[in-house]
């Protein structure tokens, strides 16, 4: 009899630790504060003051859409009005053939461009983006690597006009990015080997490059069609 007794004291304590742990987890995906609301552009403005009206545009099914601008137009580059330390950054993206975009963390105003402030998660049709010189660019330029630094570990991107889903986490100088659940990039900002493939790189020229601890959220505009969905944060 006693020992029925602590069976079933054994079995309504289990049930309850396993009842607790549910809301916990629910909880983990209620932490994600959203970047964009779906109807209009609010928490966003032009990076440097810039034009966003007309060429950023929400869609039906909450999308953020980057139209197609007249070839020459000055790039309409957008952040985040917030700034942001640690995080962890997920979002959805698709292209069309030839597209080059991104996602750029950490960055702050006063540079021409958002990058040269904010380290980027490049989005690139890899095989068919062509460069000013009309080249396919290298494998450190292709979709989720450290861009312009080392390739990604693995092209994990999908057909053109499909939907991928990213990430970025930074915490501290360390950031993981991630294509459709594999983690392609790792690296530590400042480390050692960090510094020297940036002194090896064209950003060896760029005085500001990831010279901030926070920044703006930033999503870049270089000519070319992308739409984004399901911009979220948490912040670490």
């Amino acid at each position: 009899m006693i020992r029925s007794s602590l069976c079933l004291l054994l079995a309504a304590t289990l049930l309850a630790g396993c009842a607790k742990t549910t809301p916990n987890e629910t909880n983990a995906e209620a932490d994600f504060v959203s970047l964009f609301n779906g109807t209009d552009l609010t928490g966003w403005r032009g990076y440097n003051g810039g034009p966003m009206d007309g060429i950023w545009v929400a869609q039906e099914g909450g999308v953020l859409h980057l139209t197609g601008q007249t070839k020459g137009s000055p790039h309409a580059n957008i952040i985040t009005e917030a700034v942001y330390d640690d995080f962890d950054l997920r979002f959805e993206w698709k292209v069309e053939a030839g597209t080059n975009s991104g996602v750029m963390f950490n960055v702050g105003e006063g540079p021409k461009q958002p990058y040269l402030t904010g380290p980027e998660y490049q989005v690139l049709d890899n095989k068919g983006f062509r460069s000013g010189k009309g080249l396919p660019v290298g494998p450190a330029e292709h979709t989720a690597s450290h861009y312009g630094i080392e390739p990604a570990v693995s092209d994990e991107t999908k057909a053109i006009g499909e939907w991928n889903e990213s990430r970025i986490m930074l915490l501290g100088n360390n950031v993981e990015y991630w294509l459709n659940g594999v983690m392609t990039a790792s690296y530590e900002i400042h480390s050692p080997k960090w510094k020297a493939q940036v002194a090896a790189a064209k950003f060896a020229k760029w005085e500001d490059f990831a010279t901030l601890d926070k920044g703006h959220i930033g999503l870049q505009d270089h000519g070319h069609r992308v739409w984004f969905r399901d911009l979220k944060i948490k912040e670490l």
